[in-house]
């Protein structure tokens, strides 16, 4: 099993000779720490404009992701060469299909890639180099959704439904205009001082975000219908007002009570009365059966679990063996040790090729 791997890769971690792609950044600095609390020492550490190995004069040079493809294949003999990819750049991504062609594992929590049409091709390219294609973090940072879904698909459950809070900045806001304790604009206000948003709140509040992440659950939970997956065909409901789309950021927060309080209230109202207990949430919805995802409002019957999700991102997995309760996967969806120790577990499994 994955959890059984990853214990007893402990004792093959020496086999592996990790490249470590943006470790000045939060998640990066996180992994360095993670990597040396078990003594799994990289080979390589690379930044935006300079890398250096780690092994002789250890003098930075400029990037170059051809010569550091080509140091891992030369200390291949010493063990299994792994690139991780804790940075958000989509450069770095345009060099995973050539790594994982040479045989070269690549773990990586930048999600662009998985929710875009060069995703198959990914997976051709892993399979000619037999490498790894690892990207557990990529939905709910360190929580084991993905490795979870595809343990229950690999033993023969059929999964129907895959149900996710993905954002805990959404999660923050509808938690806070439940009951109409609070109004859209301030809920939005207040998860911008406390630092929960994006510097753009809309950024949060579009649902792209959580989009990509549908995507990925989809074609993890085996959706085949590459429409299903199209972000530009897919049903994403923004909460961000029509006529603040394209104004500046302060524009948008200033006038956010005129444009969206009244429609949100009213919504929160319509659901919360329609049964007792029952709430709105902000979540994924991925079925299978039907071969659809959407992303927006999801009103939700008392006994639903998103209703215990609180702050934490939750996801619900229903198959044909947990058809009546679904399987809940919850916990921190973000923050850079839970991320970075997620990215560990999975360079942990390149052990096994």
């Amino acid at each position: 099993t994955t959890n059984n791997n990853i214990m007893s890769s402990a004792s093959k971690k020496a086999n592996l000779m990790v490249a470590v792609i943006g470790y000045t950044g939060g998640v990066g600095t996180c992994l360095l720490k993670a990597m040396k609390t078990i003594s799994l020492e990289p080979v390589c550490l690379v930044r935006s404009t300079t890398m250096k190995f780690t092994s002789g004069d250890q003098k930075e040079i400029p990037v170059d992701y051809s010569l550091l493809a080509k140091h891992l294949l030369k200390e291949e003999k010493h063990g299994i060469p792994v690139i991780a990819d804790v940075t958000a750049s989509a450069v770095v991504q345009t060099h995973y299909k050539g790594w994982l062609e040479q045989g070269i594992s690549v773990v990586t929590a930048n999600k662009g890639i998985f929710a875009s049409a060069e995703y198959p091709s990914l997976l051709k390219a892993a399979a000619v180099g037999k490498a790894r294609l690892l990207h557990e973090t990529t939905v709910g940072a360190g929580l084991p959704v993905l490795s979870t879904l595809a343990a229950l698909k690999a033993s023969s459950h059929k999964i129907l439904k895959v149900e996710g809070i993905l954002s805990g900045t959404l999660a923050y806001v509808l938690g806070q205009v439940a009951s109409n304790k609070t109004s859209l604009s301030e809920a939005v206000l207040k998860a911008k001082e406390l630092g929960y948003t994006e510097p753009d709140p809309r950024d949060d509040l579009n649902g792209m975000d959580v989009a990509r992440k549908a995507v990925i659950l989809a074609r993890v939970a085996g959706m085949e219908s590459e429409d299903a997956v199209n972000l530009e065909k897919m049903t994403i409901e923004s909460l961000v007002p029509e006529p603040l789309r394209d104004c500046s950021v302060e524009e948008f927060l200033s006038k956010l009570s005129e444009h969206g309080d009244e429609a949100m209230k009213e919504k929160v109202t319509a659901v919360e009365s329609s049964s007792d207990g029952a709430r709105l949430h902000y979540a994924a919805k991925v079925d299978v059966v039907n071969q659809t995802v959407q992303v927006g409002l999801l009103e939700c019957e008392a006994s639903h679990p998103f209703n215990n999700a609180g702050p934490d991102n939750m996801v619900a997995i229903t198959t044909n063996f947990y058809k009546d309760r679904p399987l809940v996967v919850q916990g921190a969806g973000a923050g850079g040790d839970v991320t970075a120790t997620g990215v560990l577990a999975d360079i942990l499994q390149c052990a096994y090729q």
